[in-house]
């Protein structure tokens, strides 16, 4: 099936589950693919958790509203991936392309076999849509008009607590931007030419920033690249002999970041 064929079916489900551990790794979330997963899901408008997070209370309550990701992965020398979205009974809702990871190392394989897979999802043009479920009590009681309680007035004595969290929160956001303007203001460890993108390491790897602005993370895995994920695109980054770069897929081109030492 093709995705714009699908997208009807897809519309009808509210939540995507990743596993935390497929078949074909050796350990859980190895070389960060999963969260990866999650995080390419969101992309495309859809709720996706992994399935060691907590998941939503009203998952599969009384409809099946949740479809399961499976990955097919095969090659050695090349990677191969098919995702496909199974419903609650196991049927396939929708079946990627196959993507293609052609790079030695297998974590990058693995980012770019997902990131050419997930290119089928940019023709599905999905926005959750609710079965309509008619609940004949309710409809009766239309019929005959049954009238409604009244409306809750609200107690005047609340209000000054809302307008006290107000100000607590107010309080907070200030705290938190003063937080930010002093954390830029320290040295970054590697930056583009132009001084327009730039790293600073981390406990996990690095903080990237834009300009004065943080904008996402560079997460280290086992198999030496690094995930990194922004509010602008997602990649994998790598270090080289001169600095460091980052390749991602942004508007369906391919592109590098090269970074030096700052």
């Amino acid at each position: 099936m093709f995705a714009n064929a699908q997208d009807v079916a897809l519309n009808q489900y509210k939540y995507i589950i990743v596993n935390n551990q497929y078949e074909f790794q050796n350990e859980a979330n190895e070389y960060s693919f999963n969260e990866l997963v999650v995080f390419e899901l969101k992309k495309h408008n859809f709720i996706a958790f992994r399935n060691s997070e907590v998941l939503p209370a009203d998952m599969n309550r009384g409809e099946c509203n949740a479809l399961q990701l499976k990955v097919d992965k095969s090659g050695t020398l090349r990677i191969f991936m098919v995702l496909q979205l199974v419903d609650c009974t196991g049927t396939v809702v929708f079946t990627s392309k196959k993507g293609v990871g052609t790079t030695k190392s297998n974590d990058r394989a693995y980012f770019e076999a997902l990131r050419d897979a997930m290119t089928s999802f940019d023709e599905v043009d999905y926005k959750y849509t609710p079965k309509v479920v008619v609940d004949e009590q309710v409809a009766n009681e239309e019929k005959i008009g049954i009238q409604q309680p009244a409306e809750v007035t609200t107690i005047a004595g609340k209000v000054p607590e809302f307008d006290e969290q107000v100000k607590d929160r107010q309080v907070i956001d200030a705290a938190a931007v003063a937080m930010q303007s002093q954390v830029t203001r320290l040295k970054k460890d590697y930056a583009t030419t132009d001084n327009s993108f730039s790293l600073r390491s981390s406990t996990e790897g690095y903080t990237i920033f834009r300009g004065d602005m943080i904008i996402g993370t560079l997460k280290k895995s086992k198999g030496g690249c690094y995930l990194a994920v922004t509010t602008n695109f997602i990649g994998v980054g790598y270090k080289t002999a001169g600095g460091f770069s980052i390749e991602h897929t942004t508007d369906g081109k391919d592109q590098v970041m090269e970074f030096v030492k700052g």
